[in-house]
């Protein structure tokens, strides 16, 4: 069957109006101090029907994420004091998560809103999700597979200048190590600053941004991004990158030869 102009139109507000409402459930979770992925986090956790806690495995199943991924998130928010590991009663050799008196707080909080504003949509979204499974190839372009609902593959992944207008649609972080000069700290063009996730000092002073240097320090970079505290700030944006568009933002001139390039091609495995 052809798609007709208002099937096409249907389809645009229906996506149109689920980003808005991701954009809208990330900055309640900013508001009460928390990151999308953390509060996707708590929200597992305390949506589990299982009274001893869910596992790192059964987080990771529910967030659509690999396990070292669910793991560098859970770290985050055991550090942040919003979730802690507790042994199982009766198998001491598996380990289960439970949130904090914090934890506890934000996300009753988050959930409030969110089921007020999901009364006022008059949304049901898990019997709309009841039965979605892998899609099929695309006809005509065997080679590009759509990407089913439930895969930890990221989304869209963009690159910007901090000091640019903000055209691209997405939770905008900062990935330098340094806060970029002339930008106010009360009204920043970004959502968060991934700060650990930057290249270290050393390497970015080596590189000093010389074009023949890039090919080793985008080599020295992502050897830094498999080791704390750059895996764990990778990890969250993994998560993050699974369930929206992101934008990298940066105060560097050239893009193309950025550390943000380089992190942008490790996250959608495309470099």
């Amino acid at each position: 069957m052809r798609p007709s102009d208002s099937d096409y139109r249907r389809l645009l507000a229906l996506r149109t109006g689920l980003r808005h409402f991701l954009r809208w459930s990330e900055h309640q979770a900013q508001a009460v101090g928390i990151t999308p992925a953390q509060h996707q986090l708590l929200l597992a956790i305390r949506g589990h029907d299982d009274p001893r806690g869910p596992t790192v495995g059964e987080i990771a199943d529910y967030l659509l994420l690999r396990h070292h991924s669910a793991v560098g998130l859970v770290d985050r928010a055991d550090t942040a004091g919003l979730v802690k590991r507790v042994r199982d009663p009766t198998d001491h050799r598996v380990v289960r998560l439970r949130l904090t008196a914090l934890g506890e707080r934000r996300i009753e909080a988050l959930s409030a809103l969110h089921l007020e504003e999901l009364e006022r949509l008059a949304l049901e979204l898990p019997a709309a999700w009841r039965g979605l499974g892998p899609l099929q190839p695309v006809h005509g372009f065997p080679g590009s597979p759509l990407r089913a609902l439930g895969t930890d593959g990221p989304s869209d992944v963009a690159l910007a200048r901090v000091y640019d207008a903000a055209h691209a649609h997405g939770y905008r972080v900062l990935v330098d190590r340094l806060w970029p000069r002339g930008v106010s700290k009360d009204d920043a063009p970004f959502d968060l600053w991934s700060k650990d996730v930057a290249p270290s000092t050393e390497l970015r002073k080596w590189y000093a941004h010389i074009p023949e240097r890039f090919e080793q320090f985008s080599i020295r970079y992502r050897a830094e991004l498999e080791r704390p505290p750059a895996s764990r700030g990778l990890s969250e944006l993994r998560a993050m990158a699974t369930s929206g568009p992101i934008v990298l933002v940066t105060a560097t001139k050239d893009l193309e030869r950025s550390g943000a390039a380089v992190l942008r091609g490790v996250l959608t495995g495309t470099k």
